[in-house]
């Protein structure tokens, strides 16, 4: 529209230009809302997804778990748990090697995980399924096995343990720890946690 000046006069089209910018913005407001709300969203479903189902990690069998518990399940076929219990000379106990000269009640020290264990051959000849930890539950001095009078002895402040491990006189108050002993293929290995109750 022209004003009598000749000028345009454009008040009549700043409402329409407010209008149409007003129109604008909301529309940029909710696509920012419908983004920020999507980006919400989004981010609680993938963060519930994630507690709700676990991640392939978590959702593997352990397979020193495993064989453990099922000895026979095919997957453990060839698989060998823990370390190997080495000799004095680091080399790794051979079961039937072993078991041709041991007798029943001896205690052999073994190596191979942190602290060295005492295997036990049991009334059958065999290895048991546990050997007995070396270190003293009184201040952590290595005990020692005496065969004569079957105790295992700790150096350092006197302890006396029976052949099972248990304390028979103090300081110590508690019973030397156990570790597992499979035997498998003719090797011996040691896992570092307590035996299953048998």
């Amino acid at each position: 529209m022209l004003h009598s000046s000749g000028t345009l006069f454009l008040s009549h089209y700043r409402p329409f230009s407010r209008v149409k910018q007003k129109a604008m913005s909301s529309r940029k407001s909710n696509t920012r809302r419908q983004f920020l709300k999507y980006l919400l969203g989004s981010t609680a479903t993938t963060v519930a997804a994630s507690w709700l189902w676990p991640t392939a990690s978590t959702a593997q069998v352990d397979l020193e778990d495993l064989c453990l518990q099922y000895p026979e399940n095919s997957r453990c076929e060839n698989y060998l748990p823990g370390v190997a219990a080495l000799d004095e000379v680091e080399m790794p106990y051979m079961a039937a090697a072993v078991l041709e000269t041991a007798q029943a009640g001896d205690r052999l020290l073994a190596t191979g995980l942190g602290n060295p264990a005492y295997l036990v051959i049991d009334d059958n000849a065999a290895f048991a399924n546990y050997a007995i930890s070396s270190v003293c539950t009184h201040l952590g001095c290595t005990v020692e096995w005496e065969p004569d009078t079957q105790e295992f002895a700790c150096p350092c402040h006197g302890s006396r343990f029976d052949a099972d491990g248990q304390t028979t006189r103090g300081p110590a108050n508690r019973p030397l720890e156990r570790v597992t002993v499979v035997v498998k293929d003719d090797d011996v290995r040691l896992i570092d946690r307590a035996p299953a109750e048998s």
